[in-house]
């Protein structure tokens, strides 16, 4: 690392438009969005010091993210893997789901007319092989910013809007006696 009249990190343009660019993104994790604002701190200047007390770290872990930005670029910022089961969803599943509610389940030659969470993992366990708790679905849902609620059933498209409007008629002519 520089001397502590030198300063810490010093981008070049091309350098600096990335990780604006990667700063704009919204799908960016809080972590990877922290570390860049380390990196972004130190080409403006900011020493190691300020840069710990507004992000809350020791003074070495922001040096340990600036020498692996140093290093390995915007890439060496991210978390490395963590262990435990594979995700079961892949972008085959994903896919697949998209297509099923981009259809109504009628055309898809199923006989009901709304997905519930239930149905709709059932449905892509058939055709993916993959199979997922409903609990987990709503939750990959709400990450791709899909909306879930309760149906709401009615019969309004069964009624005959002549007998409708004689039996309004009826009850007010009930009314005036």
């Amino acid at each position: 690392m520089p001397g502590t009249n030198e300063p810490l990190l010093r981008l070049s343009p091309e350098e600096r438009e990335e990780v604006r660019a990667m700063l704009r993104r919204e799908d960016l994790s809080p972590r990877v969005r922290e570390r860049l604002e380390m990196v972004k701190a130190a080409d403006l200047d900011h020493d190691l010091e300020e840069t710990a007390a507004w992000s809350g770290r020791k003074p070495r872990t922001v040096r340990r993210w600036l020498g692996a930005f140093l290093g390995g670029g915007i890439e060496a910022l991210a978390d490395a893997p963590r262990s435990g089961r594979p995700a079961l969803a892949d972008a085959a599943y994903f896919e697949a789901l998209e297509e099923a509610l981009e259809a109504s389940p009628r055309q898809l030659g199923l006989g009901f007319d709304v997905w519930t969470s239930e149905r709709l993992c059932s449905y892509l366990a058939q055709t993916t092989g993959v199979g997922i708790a409903p609990g987990w679905l709503r939750a990959l849902l709400a990450r791709r910013r899909f909306a879930c609620g309760r149906p709401k059933h009615t019969l309004g498209h069964l009624r005959d809007p002549e007998e409708v409007a004689a039996c309004e008629a009826e009850i007010e002519e009930a009314q005036k006696k």
